[in-house]
């Protein structure tokens, strides 16, 4: 066993479509036939036909490239999966191609940058993680671009303008005479 079993790189192979009888899921894990699954599942649209989702299992855990698309067949969201764990990038895009989101993740937690994109292309979301929890600059903004929230978490407290209070600004509130 030891450290060899750790970096054997894992094959998914089989191909199935996700219409087949067979498949189900119980508790986050696929099975097929009763068997945790390993393999890529195909979902498609039942109008078209044309690929919906893609998704990797290995022993019915999400393994590998997660991918989506639309209904004319651009990429919607890709993310990765090890061995049942989100790990690298999620990206997910807007109907005609622009960024929607931008997110890390390493053991399941989201690590780093964390951004989401409103439709028409203003950023609305910048904010950082450590291990799963918001460390660093945190940034919100409303749809016109102005500042909703701006503020530094450092050893989990909070410093700066945190954002709106009963349904006002809070830098609207403070200035206001």
């Amino acid at each position: 066993m030891g450290c060899e079993s750790q970096n054997q790189k894992i094959v998914l192979n089989e191909i199935k479509n996700s219409s087949e009888a067979g498949f189900h899921s119980v508790n986050g894990l696929m099975f097929k036939n009763n068997q945790p699954y390993t393999g890529y599942i195909f979902s498609f649209y039942a109008q078209t036909n044309d690929t919906l989702e893609v998704t990797g299992y290995y022993l019915g855990k999400e393994h590998g490239n997660w991918r989506k698309y639309s209904v004319n067949g651009t990429k919607t969201e890709s993310r990765f999966f090890v061995n049942g764990f989100k790990e690298g990038e999620l990206k997910a895009w807007w109907p005609d191609g622009r960024k929607k989101l931008h997110y890390h993740f390493q053991n399941n937690e989201y690590e780093g940058n964390y951004k989401e994109w409103n439709y028409q292309g203003q950023l609305t979301l910048n904010l950082n993680y450590h291990k799963g929890y918001e460390e660093g600059v945190e940034q919100m903004f409303y749809d016109d671009g102005k500042v909703r929230a701006n503020y530094i978490i450092k050893n989990g407290r909070r410093f700066g303008l945190l954002g709106t209070k009963n349904c006002t600004n809070v830098s609207d509130s403070i200035f206001k005479n």
